[in-house]
């Protein structure tokens, strides 16, 4: 396989997931709670695919990829220190996503909500909060999409220009054993 090929194929199902995440946020502005109850789910599997697979994919290139550019550069590569950065970046807005969801999930429980008006104000000042979920899940969207276009414009060339036909089989070998 051809990592860099792969790692462009994973990018693009992100996006695909990215969009549907844009757009339940984008509902929320209109849609009042039937909104926020049609984008839960979304919300919940876009928090499931960061703790999966768009962890699996950063591991790829934290582990595989850049260490293969490293050896080729010969020194220490920038380039791979600021792409992990931005990667334990993601993956702590990831992991604010899903606690805040957890909150809210907690917060706007069924017995909660049959509780009452009072119930669910004294709820709402606390923890977890749709404002909160909103603002991270569009944190989220701006801070992966900023990223794969570093990989994809600047990262992702210099790979294929550093590393030569076997570096890069071997890379792609290694990630086949990972998966």
């Amino acid at each position: 396989m051809n990592p860099i090929d792969h790692l462009l194929e994973e990018h693009t199902e992100f996006r695909r997931r990215m969009a549907g995440l844009g757009q339940a946020v984008a509902g929320l502005d209109s849609g009042g709670d039937a909104a926020w109850s049609a984008a839960l789910p979304v919300f919940r599997q876009f928090g499931e695919m960061m703790a999966g697979m768009l962890a699996r994919h950063a591991a790829k290139e934290d582990d595989l990829l850049f260490p293969a550019l490293e050896e080729a550069f010969g020194a220490q590569f920038p380039p791979a220190d600021v792409m992990r950065g931005e990667h334990r970046q993601i993956h702590a807005q990831g992991a604010l996503f899903r606690t805040t969801l957890t909150e809210l999930a907690e917060r706007d429980h069924p017995a909660i909500v049959a509780g009452g008006e009072a119930l669910r104000r004294l709820a709402a000042g606390s923890g977890g909060d749709r404002g909160a979920i909103r603002a991270t899940a569009e944190e989220i969207l701006e801070l992966m999409e900023s990223h794969f276009t570093k990989e994809e414009q600047i990262l992702f060339p210099m790979a294929r220009q550093m590393l030569d036909e076997a570096g890069l089989a071997a890379v792609g070998a290694r990630m086949e054993a990972a998966e």
